[in-house]
């Protein structure tokens, strides 16, 4: 379980890798304002040198509350995903594999905690706790990535034209890693340029993922328990 569960973050990282590096609407009488992450957006015109795309990534620099979905077949069964972050940057994510829940771990106020299916309780970590579970934070994967794999490659972004994404109109760009061929595809707006949705399709695995901007609250689990020490179990 722990290695899958390994896999499941490390692809999710990948994904994140993927598009590079959020994204906050600031409402005002109803009206939405785009407000680009200025940092993100100049690093992203230095490497990527493509205006389209880079205003996405400044939007997205600047995400705030959203919830990421996403689905993932292969040769071990189906897996979904759900990433939730707030507007105070806690984050909880769920695992399920083949429909049956296997992970829930939630980041609130810098203290995480992970279910414990046995009983319950959700398991209290400390934050300097080196056996803590992580949550993939998309927008902090993504503000570090300097839009180049895991091993230093640049990555290419090509636009391939605009097509439908539910009820939005869509830029769709190609993405190609060196370190994870395959077909890879981005999806954001073109009115605010929100990414919309991800594709990647490997030789054995294929994978959807959408993303949601709507108000997102996470509070903080109940009951908890105290994580087992160190030490636990040793004897003099």
């Amino acid at each position: 379980m722990a290695e899958l569960l390994k896999n499941k973050l490390l692809w999710l990282v990948a994904a994140v890798v993927v598009i590079g590096g959020g994204i906050w609407i600031a409402t005002s009488g109803g009206e939405k304002e785009l407000s680009l992450n200025k940092e993100i957006q100049q690093k992203c015109m230095t490497e990527v040198n493509d205006d389209l795309f880079c205003k996405f990534a400044g939007a997205f620099g600047n995400a705030n509350s959203f919830k990421v979905e996403a689905t993932s077949t292969s040769d071990q069964g189906a897996s979904s995903y759900e990433i939730s972050t707030d507007a105070k940057d806690n984050n909880q994510m769920v695992v399920k594999q083949n429909g049956q829940e296997q992970f829930n771990v939630v980041t609130y106020n810098g203290t995480t905690y992970l279910k414990d299916y046995t009983d319950g309780q959700w398991i209290k970590y400390a934050s300097n706790d080196p056996n803590k579970p992580e949550v993939a934070d998309f927008k902090k994967e993504f503000a570090k990535g300097n839009f180049k794999s895991d091993s230093g490659q640049k990555i290419t972004y090509t636009k391939i034209g605009t097509e439908a994404c539910g009820s939005l109109q869509c830029y769709k760009y190609q993405v190609k890693d060196p370190d994870s061929p395959g077909d890879n595809f981005l999806y954001f707006d073109t009115k605010d340029y929100l990414l919309r949705r991800i594709t990647l399709k490997g030789s054995t695995s294929s994978t959807e993922m959408t993303v949601n901007y709507a108000a997102v609250n996470i509070t903080e689990p109940s009951p908890t328990k105290e994580a087992p020490s160190l030490d636990a179990g040793t004897t003099e």
